[in-house]
């Protein structure tokens, strides 16, 4: 009864201390893993190109264009985490303004986000191993470091709900907070390497901006290109984005 009651309490004062903290403090993620997402959001298997026929994005970056090397595209693998890379990895310089590549409304702004030691990210790391995938909250909580999310409602791609995703971040503009309007082009924020292991240790090397873009439908949900090889992959991307 007395070791049950210790748990209680201890249990009580680790929620007590996630509330005011930033999402991804030690102890908030820490506290969030008790709830991984055993079932995962079920995913769409394949992705069909013709879904974005009629699709125009910006670039996020002016004066990158979409990236040529598999290892920068989606599909790529990332072993250091178990995993798949979702996104494009847009190679701008650290403090590269980073603009939204359609009409949108803020949905997450980690304005005040901290980062994590660099031994309690490795120690996560080590987390994925056991696991056998990247888990969503040491994905989204610390991997992705300073992000903005953006819902883009269902009329970018007819039928689907998307959500662009720009990590890595060093900069977020404060009027990009969550239930904000922004347009096409509008700056976000700047580019960064948060959440990367150089971050940790106080370098600015490996900057880029990782972006993403969800698909979601009927409960299901795809990333953009998911499966796709090269050379499709890299036309069908290199179409929809435009100055």
């Amino acid at each position: 009864m007395n070791v049950y009651i210790s748990f209680l309490i201890g249990f009580v004062f680790l929620n007590a201390q996630t509330a005011s903290l930033p999402k991804n403090a030690p102890i908030s993620v820490l506290s969030s893993i008790k709830t991984v997402d055993i079932e995962h959001t079920s995913e769409i298997d394949t992705f069909d190109p013709t879904w974005v026929d009629s699709l125009s994005l910006s670039l996020p970056c002016y004066g990158i264009p979409v990236p040529k090397r598999t290892m920068r595209l989606p599909n790529a693998p990332r072993n250091y985490r178990n995993g798949t890379h979702r996104g494009l990895d847009f190679f701008a310089n650290w403090g590269t303004p980073v603009r939204s590549v359609a009409d949108g409304i803020v949905v997450r702004s980690d304005l005040h986000y901290e980062e994590v030691p660099a031994d309690f990210r490795e120690n996560l790391l080590k987390a994925t191993t056991k696991v056998g995938h990247t888990p969503s909250d040491i994905f989204n909580s610390v991997l992705l470091g300073k992000s903005v999310f953006l819902d883009h409602g269902f009329d970018l791609i007819p039928g689907f709900r998307t959500i662009s995703i720009y990590a890595h971040l060093s900069h977020i503009e404060k009027e990009i907070v969550p239930g904000a309007i922004v347009k096409r082009g509008e700056l976000l924020g700047k580019s960064g390497n948060t959440g990367m292991r150089e971050s940790t240790i106080g370098s600015k090397a490996g900057s880029h901006l990782h972006w993403e873009l969800i698909l979601q439908k009927e409960g299901k949900e795809i990333y953009l290109g998911k499966g796709m090889s090269n050379p499709e992959l890299y036309d069908m991307l290199s179409r929809i984005f435009t100055q």
